[in-house]
């Protein structure tokens, strides 16, 4: 019985829970509390095996998920700082669902979030596209903890100016469009007209729909999904699902 097995045993099964763990099994970690925050932590670092065959390859996403529902905010930076991952080569769903939902998870940690969600941002030493997931995580952290939406603003506004890395710029223009900060619209336009904006990441058009329209960014309440909202709406899916799922957009011609 999980009741008898150690925290880090009952973590480790996670390896072993294929596209989902059993709602008991999810319970059992809840149930250990603080103590399965280290345990879920280092599993959920485990990007390498990201790569490895399903299921043992969708143990770090069921962690990073379930220690969305720990919120620990001292993990924050340490999870932000595993991007990015290395998929262009070795594309699987769990290193692609992985590296679209840590700033998700990381924006669920809450306030105490923000002072190492910001560290990302402004370490000008690190990767840019790891700087991206930290202004990533900072549009997300504006949903989960909408006390803190207008300082956020703020904090981005003010590195808008700064940025120099088109790379981290795109991320960083993407999230005050999903924010819709429209009084930084002209700069938003001349930055792109300079070229100092990565159109890879965001397009101007893009941009420009975003910061001018009246719809709620989707993609932002992502972050405020329930555990069993996540499994459902973001997979991971099985091979005939995806196979599916590939012959539908074939179909619609996407």
């Amino acid at each position: 019985m999980q009741h008898n097995v150690s925290t880090a045993d009952l973590i480790q099964q996670l390896r072993r829970a294929g596209l989902k763990p059993t709602d008991r099994m999810i319970e059992a970690i809840r149930e250990r509390g603080d103590e399965a925050i280290e345990p879920l932590l280092a599993l959920a670092l485990d990007t390498d095996s990201l790569f490895q065959p399903e299921p043992a390859g969708l143990g770090p996403i069921h962690a990073l998920r379930l220690l969305g529902e720990f919120q620990p905010s001292e993990a924050a930076e340490t999870i932000l700082r595993r991007l990015p991952l290395m998929i262009d080569e070795q594309q699987t769903q769990a290193a692609f669902l992985w590296a679209q939902e840590a700033p998700q998870i990381v924006a669920r940690f809450g306030a105490a979030a923000l002072p190492e969600i910001l560290r990302v941002a402004d370490d000008m030493d690190a990767p840019p596209r790891q700087r991206g997931a930290g202004y990533a995580a900072l549009s997300y952290l504006a949903v989960t903890t909408p006390d803190l939406r207008d300082q956020i603003l703020d904090e981005l506004r003010q590195r808008f100016s700064r940025e120099t890395d088109r790379t981290a710029k795109g991320y960083l223009v993407a999230s005050l469009a999903q924010l819709k900060a429209r009084d930084l619209y002209p700069q938003i336009m001349e930055a792109f007209r300079n070229k100092d904006v990565d159109r890879e990441i965001i397009s101007a058009a893009d941009a420009r729909q975003m910061l001018l329209g009246t719809e709620v960014q989707a993609q932002l309440s992502c972050a405020l999904h329930t555990l069993d909202e996540r499994y459902q709406q973001h997979g991971p899916y099985s091979e005939e699902q995806q196979r599916a799922m590939a012959e539908m957009a074939r179909n619609s011609g996407y």
